[in-house]
């Protein structure tokens, strides 16, 4: 079990409550790497004690980022910070049904990836001004049902966040590239934020999936994110927009 670590509040003003100091303190371990994915941290007593706060104010902090997912808390087992997946999170954050209300489940086929300078926009969306560098790696992969192609996809990864990558680590087709991500090149992707846009099919997606030239289809813009909101991937897929639809379900409100 990793040791907990020196940490400063930054205090209560505000009205800040001392439970988001908590969540802070583990967050900064988090993303120090000091506690890593699938480990099990200090006991919430012991993290009281190192924080001066009352035990139950460190479990609220835990509560808090446990329904987030970056915690798992196992009865009678303790916590442990949470970890992606190979292939039960697959399609957790696919948002694409079928007009019979049926997740979409695609399978991935990369098509090439290249290793390029960021265009203007995608140095912004990236904030790869604030880096070294602002190379990136561009995927482009079909996504199949049953070896049909229905959608397109680019990938663009900051080189500084995956300067080892290669196309061997993403053609599992069915392997969660977030756990790819997490397991192979130490990036936990904590958030997203996605915008879904109509457009007309282009003549590269109309040839790629068998469309025409002009017809609905619907453009998901995806960003994202780890800790301390760093993007680390820009995730454009496009799909048919006949038999198809995007939803989200909204967690039930308090």
């Amino acid at each position: 079990m990793p040791p907990v670590a020196s940490f400063t509040f930054s205090g209560n003003h505000a009205g800040t409550p001392l439970y988001k100091e908590v969540r802070r303190y583990v967050l900064s371990r988090l993303n120090s790497g000091d506690w890593k994915p699938g480990q099990k941290i200090p006991p919430e007593l012991e993290l009281a004690k190192h924080l001066n706060v009352a035990i139950s104010t460190v479990r609220a902090g835990i509560k808090d980022l446990a329904a987030e997912g970056l915690l798992i808390r196992r009865q009678g087992k303790g916590t442990y910070v949470g970890q992606h997946d190979f292939q039960s999170q697959h399609f957790r954050y696919s948002n694409i049904y079928s007009d019979r209300n049926e997740k979409i489940i695609t399978s991935r086929e990369i098509l090439s990836i290249k290793r390029m300078r960021a265009s203007r926009d995608v140095e912004q969306e990236l904030q790869l001004h604030n880096q070294k560098s602002v190379a990136v790696h561009s995927i482009t992969a079909l996504l199949n049902v049953e070896e049909r192609p229905i959608a397109c996809m680019q990938l663009i990864l900051p080189v500084w966040l995956f300067p080892k990558l290669k196309i061997e680590d993403l053609r599992q087709s069915n392997v969660n590239l977030y756990t790819v991500y997490q397991q192979m090149h130490g990036v936990t992707v904590v958030r997203m934020e996605e915008r879904v846009h109509a457009r007309g099919a282009d003549p590269v997606f109309a040839r790629r999936v068998g469309a025409r030239v002009g017809e609905p289809v619907l453009h998901v813009h995806r960003v994202a994110y780890t800790f301390n909101n760093v993007p680390v991937e820009l995730r454009l897929r496009t799909y048919k927009a006949a038999g198809y639809h995007y939803l989200f379900r909204h967690k039930a409100l308090d």
